[in-house]
C-alpha cells in the first residue's frame, strides 16, 4: 500500500495546455511564496480551469502546488476543503516570506492550511475536522502549534499537549504555547511541570503565554512567582513592558486580598513604558483586569480608578472588555 500522495501521478509543465504552459514555466522559476511574477499568477488564477488547477496540485514542483491551491481558494471553488484534507501529507518544503524581511521554509500542507484560514471560509465543522486530522495524524506540521493554542481542552489531545509542554525548544513560544493549552485542562498534577517551565522562562521573551496560562489556571503554586516578578519592576526608571496587561489579568484571576495588594501597587506606580501617550497608563490595565475577574474584594480599587477616568474613556473600556470576552469564547479553529 502506498500513501495517497505517493500513489498520485506527478505532473510536469509539459502536461498542461499550451496557453498555460508559458506561465507555468515562469512560475516554475520562482523561489518563494508569494511569487514575484504576479502577471503569471493572475493569468493562472483567471484562465486555468478548475480541473487544471486540481491537476496542478500534483505538480512535480512543490511551489506550483501551493500556487495552484491558493488560486483554488481565491476563486472559492467548493472543493477546496476536501482538496486540503487530501493533501495534508504533502510535507515538501517551500520558502514563504510572511513579512518583507522575514521568511522560512514550511511544508506545502502548512501553507495550504494557512491560505484556507486566511480566506476564513471554513465552517465550524470543517475546522473541527481539520484540527483533529492535523493534531492526531499530522502533528509534525508547524501549524499544529497554532491550533493547540486555540482549541478547547479535549482529552484526546491531552497526551500530545503535555509532551510538548515538557519539551524545550529553540523557540520558547512553542513550549509555552503548549503550556497554555495544558493549563486549560486545570489538572493539579500538571502544576509542578508548568511552574518549572514558567520559572525557566519568566525573564525571557515569551512571558505573555506564562501570564495567560496562570490566568486560566490560577493555582496557588504560581502566585509566589507572580509576586517575585513584580518586585522592583516599577519606578521612574523601570517600567513593566507591554506584558503588563497579561500580568495583571493573571494576578486578578486569584480574586483575593493578596492579589488586590499587587494590583493596587501597580495602579499606584502609574508609570508609562516610553514616557509618552502610548501605551495606556497602568491604571487602565488594572481596571480592565479587575472588571474581567470581578469579585467584591476589588470594589474599592475599581471605584478609585473609575473616579479618575473620563466617562467616555470608561465607556470605551467597558465596550472593549465585552468585545474581548466574546472573542475569547470563540475558537480560531
Amino acid at each position: 500500500m502506498c500513501s495517497s500522495l505517493s500513489c498520485r501521478k506527478e505532473y510536469d509543465v509539459n502536461d498542461f495546455s499550451g496557453n498555460l504552459k508559458p506561465y507555468l514555466e515562469r512560475l516554475s522559476k520562482e523561489k518563494a511564496i508569494p511569487v514575484s511574477d504576479t502577471v503569471a499568477k493572475n493569468f493562472l488564477e483567471r484562465n486555468a480551469s478548475k480541473e487544471e488547477l486540481i491537476k496542478l496540485m500534483d505538480a512535480k514542483k512543490p511551489l506550483l502546488r501551493v500556487v495552484a491551491y491558493r488560486a483554488i481558494v481565491n476563486r472559492s471553488e467548493p472543493e477546496y476543503f476536501d482538496l486540503l484534507i487530501n493533501h495534508l501529507s504533502d510535507t515538501a518544503k517551500v520558502a514563504w516570506w510572511y513579512y518583507e524581511d522575514a521568511g522560512s521554509y514550511f511544508s506545502v500542507s502548512d501553507l495550504m492550511i494557512r491560505k484556507a484560514f486566511d480566506k476564513n471560509g471554513l465552517s465550524p465543522i470543517q475546522k473541527k475536522v481539520l484540527t483533529e486530522r492535523v493534531l492526531l495524524e499530522h502533528s509534525y506540521l508547524d501549524i499544529s502549534n497554532w491550533m493547540i493554542q486555540d482549541i478547547d481542552p479535549d482529552e484526546k489531545y491531552y497526551h500530545l499537549i503535555k509532551e510538548r509542554a515538557k519539551t524545550k525548544s529553540k523557540d520558547c513560544g512553542n513550549q509555552l504555547t503548549s503550556c497554555y493549552a495544558l493549563s486549560k485542562f486545570r489538572k493539579k498534577q500538571d502544576a509542578k511541570l508548568l511552574l518549572s517551565v514558567f520559572e525557566q522562562n519568566i525573564n525571557g521573551y515569551c512571558q505573555e503565554n506564562i501570564f495567560k496560562s496562570i490566568e486560566i489556571f490560577p493555582d496557588t503554586v504560581f502566585f509566589p512567582l507572580l509576586k517575585s516578578y513584580i518586585q522592583d519592576k516599577l519606578s521612574e526608571k523601570k517600567n513593566l513592558d507591554n506584558n503588563v496587561l497579561y500580568f495583571v489579568k493573571a494576578v486578578a484571576a486569584y480574586k483575593n486580598s493578596e492579589a488586590l495588594e499587587i494590583l493596587n501597587y501597580i495602579a499606584q506606580n502609574n508609570t508609562y513604558i516610553n514616557k509618552g501617550f502610548w501605551p495606556p497608563a497602568n491604571k487602565t490595565y488594572v481596571l480592565k483586569a479587575l472588571k474581567i475577574h470581578y469579585t467584591p474584594v476589588y470594589d474599592p480599587l475599581i471605584k478609585e480608578i473609575e473616579k479618575e477616568m473620563n466617562p467616555c474613556d470608561l465607556k470605551s473600556l467597558i465596550s472593549e472588555i465585552t468585545n474581548e470576552t466574546r472573542a475569547g469564547n470563540q475558537q480560531k479553529w
